[in-house]
């Protein structure tokens, strides 16, 4: 399989549950690092050589401080500008894709989603490998019920008989979006035609539409940990993990 070389983060919403001092969450302080450094790593692992921020809420700020932001050798940051950043996420990852990525396969996380860092040895060591020539996407999920810290808040997936529901007001769910995807073209083009369709789109369409075709991979996580910090308690509870990774590291 060819290697994915380019990454997205979308970093363009309010992050008005947070509210960091910061100014974005991206730049949010977390276990003593900004959340973004979190994410420059783990696609390091991945030998990811162009990243691209999404950009929307207060975005000339926010691409100023990342225009000189310290990066691994060998990665470029790219920022791209969403200009309707009060809708659905899906639009942020086609400004993205028109910006940089055209139709390069790419992994895609959310700025406010910090994630174990062995997840991504994980990956490295076996995504490409396993990965079959016709899936166009894939999400990594957890079920891990009982970890997660905020549930009414996460992405709930239902999964029976071979058919997929996902969404956060769903009832019967099995699983959990830790928010971190690989995409392939289908699920660029999943994005688009649910944007004709309705002005809008989500990641979660896009899953959907390729889950029904049998096109997508859902990735269990296993025993490695995440956190979606969008407010004061989730940014304490993920500075506990982030403890507790940097310990098992030593």
């Amino acid at each position: 399989m060819e290697h994915t070389r380019h990454a997205m983060i979308l970093a363009a919403g309010l992050g008005s549950r947070l509210a960091a001092d910061e100014g974005h969450k991206i730049l949010a302080q977390v276990g003593g690092r900004p959340l973004i450094d979190y994410h420059i790593n783990n696609f390091a692992r991945l030998g990811v050589s162009d990243l691209t921020v999404v950009t929307g809420y207060r975005h000339e700020a926010l691409a100023e401080t990342l225009e000189n932001w310290p990066l691994p050798e060998g990665m470029r940051l790219h920022v791209a500008f969403n200009p309707n950043f009060q809708g659905r996420n899906g639009i942020s990852v086609l400004a993205g894709v028109d910006a940089v990525c055209g139709g390069e396969p790419f992994w895609l996380t959310m700025g406010d989603h910090i994630i174990e860092p062995g997840l991504f040895d994980d990956l490295a060591e076996r995504f490409e490998a396993e990965r079959q020539a016709h899936w166009q996407g894939s999400l990594m999920i957890d079920y891990k019920l009982d970890t997660i810290f905020d549930m009414p808040d996460a992405n709930k997936l239902y999964l029976e008989q071979g058919g997929l529901t996902i969404g956060k007001d769903i009832y019967g769910f099995s699983a959990i979006d830790v928010g971190l995807f690989w995409c392939g073209r289908g699920f660029v083009q999943a994005l688009r035609a649910e944007f004709d369709r309705r002005g809008d789109c989500d990641t979660s369409d896009a899953v959907s539409a390729l889950h029904a075709q049998k096109a997508f991979w859902l990735w269990d996580i296993g025993e490695r940990q995440w956190q979606d910090v969008d407010t004061a308690g989730a940014r304490e509870h993920a500075e506990k993990l982030i403890a507790a990774w940097r310990a098992s590291e030593r």
